[in-house]
């Protein structure tokens, strides 16, 4: 759904609203990636190891894991301190 509504905020030239989809649409490649990568663990019965915590970027949804988050979102820019740890 995000790339067309990405498309008609373009279109309409609703600047605001097309940074808001394109952050969601980057955001949900990486969520989407975990996904898989979770099921290939289910799917052998197994727990998907986690190193570290989940880290989430409140602006945009980015979602990292590991003992730190990234200097700077690769999504929206935003800086580190702001993300929250699971």
């Amino acid at each position: 759904m995000y790339p067309v509504y990405l498309e008609a905020a373009r279109y309409q030239g609703v600047s605001e609203a097309e940074k808001s989809f394109r952050f969601a649409l980057e955001a949900e490649k990486i969520h989407a990636k975990l996904y898989r990568e979770a099921k290939e663990y289910v799917d052998q019965g197994r727990d998907m190891p986690i190193k570290g915590k989940v880290w989430i970027c409140p602006v945009c949804g980015h979602t990292y894991i590991g003992e730190e988050p990234p200097e700077r979102c690769p999504v929206c820019g935003a800086p580190r301190s702001m993300y929250r740890g699971f």
